[in-house]
């Protein structure tokens, strides 16, 4: 392995939960809840832009 290989790496991945509360919740999780989540999380948004109070603006319906 070289050197440029080890500098791209992402660092390892942290929870901070021992293994049997990990399993508790993974057995906890609906597959269809899942789904759900990820084609919601493909959907595109459009941008929100603040106003000058910086609230988020209203939506106009065209």
């Amino acid at each position: 392995m070289s050197h440029m290989t080890e500098s791209r790496r992402e660092p390892p991945l942290y929870i901070d939960m021992d293994a049997n509360e990990a399993l508790e919740r993974f057995i906890q999780t609906d597959p269809k809840e899942v789904e759900e989540s990820i084609k919601r999380s493909k959907q595109k948004k459009p941008p929100v832009f603040p106003n000058k109070q910086g609230k988020k603006a209203k939506k106009t319906t065209t």
